[in-house]
């Protein structure tokens, strides 16, 4: 009788560790793979961060509510830069502490410079969705963007011009983001052989709009090239067409977004934007974005808000695919492996990284983003 209670007795003891041992790795099983954004929420122009946080949360609900990665949630932690230097380097070295694998970021190509040193030297994966410059392309590194870069945009914008039989364009440039706005500039050079002037800004430091006018009209282009973000688009467009330049406005992705129009209201119409995203997808999946956008965070669709879903949900395809989520090799090997097609049409990274997307012309009007044509 004490042998069979003290058998009893060891195997309910067995069973006792069993079901804690494994209640603690089950634990350990799902516990959350945390993935960092590192956006300027703070700092000069940082009212588009709000929409890429927005959809970067909106990809991490729909991962998690469809049972996360292999079982285990999805953590966005999300970090300010500040639109600084230090506030850059301070906000990835915070991510990279909490042991993020991936840091989504920056907003700027001058910021994601400034990043990318550090996130390499710590072996982890920079990844971006608004990054144009050519200085980080064509590297065999764990740097991926979903945005083509300058080299693209250049043929575009030279095959354009040719067309339209201009011969000479005025750049307007927002040098606190110089890394892209010089960069652009010399690939557009590669590829129209026309008259170039240039008028330097630094919207971090202030602009003095009535000075910088006149020195655009003193120049008198056919076209004015706007390498500037939505508010200085706006303002410069209505400055210009008060004083009664009638010339062409053609801008960058950087000016696509609902906030042009109430920056530039009536003046802005007719400017042409090339870019890599039409002004609407009619599709189900980004109706069902636009509606969840909507219904749980308030806001509006912005090519920056779909940009930051899109990279979540093809972060989180790769994780998928790895046995451990957090092994930034295993998920470089599977980013350079798949295709990807979540919102904005199909993705493929080349051997560096980079990628190829359709490039569009399209154009303000009417307080919308109106279709002109595929360019490339």
């Amino acid at each position: 009788m004490h042998k069979k209670l003290l058998r009893s007795t060891i195997w309910l003891f067995f069973i006792g560790a069993f079901l804690i041992l494994s209640s603690f790795i089950g634990c350990g099983h799902r516990s959350p793979i945390p993935l960092g954004l590192s956006i300027n929420l703070s700092g000069y122009s940082g009212t588009p961060a709000e929409d890429i946080e927005a959809g970067a949360r909106l990809g991490v609900n729909e991962i998690n509510e469809a049972g996360g990665i292999n079982g285990r949630p999805l953590e966005l932690l999300v970090e300010d830069d500040k639109n600084t230097k230090e506030g850059i380097l301070e906000a990835d070295e915070r991510l990279i502490s909490k042991g993020c694998p991936v840091i989504i970021g920056h907003t700027y190509s001058q910021n994601t410079l400034i990043a990318y040193p550090l996130v390499m030297e710590k072996k982890r994966i920079l990844f971006t969705a608004y990054t144009a410059t050519t200085k980080l392309s064509k590297k065999d590194d764990l740097f991926f963007r979903t945005s083509v870069d300058n080299v693209l945009y250049g043929k575009a914008f030279g095959k354009l011009f040719e067309e339209d039989g201009l011969k000479s364009l005025l750049f307007i440039m927002d040098m606190s983001n110089s890394s892209f706005c010089k960069d652009l500039e010399k690939e557009i050079k590669r590829n129209f052989k026309g008259k170039y002037f240039e008028v330097q800004i630094n919207t971090k430091e202030g602009v003095d709009y009535t000075q910088k006018v006149e020195e655009v009209l003193a120049y008198g282009p056919q076209a004015v090239v706007f390498l500037t973000e939505v508010k200085a688009t706006g303002i410069f467009a209505q400055k210009l067409r008060q004083k009664g330049y009638n010339g062409r406005f053609f801008a960058t992705l950087w000016s696509q977004g609902p906030r042009l129009f109430e920056y530039g209201s009536r003046a802005v119409d007719g400017l042409e934007i090339v870019t890599f995203l039409k002004p609407f997808y009619k599709d189900k999946l980004f109706e069902a974005f636009s509606r969840s956008l909507r219904a749980k965070f308030g806001r509006e669709p912005t090519p920056k808000s779909a940009r930051a879903f899109e990279a979540v949900k093809i972060i989180s395809q790769v994780m998928k695919s790895c046995s451990d989520p957090t092994d930034v090799y295993c998920l470089k090997k599977e980013l350079l492996r798949q295709r990807f097609n979540f919102l904005l049409g199909e993705v493929k990274f080349n051997r560096f990284g980079d990628v190829i997307r359709p490039i569009y012309l399209i154009k303000a009007q009417n307080r919308k983003f109106v279709l002109v044509r595929r360019i490339f």
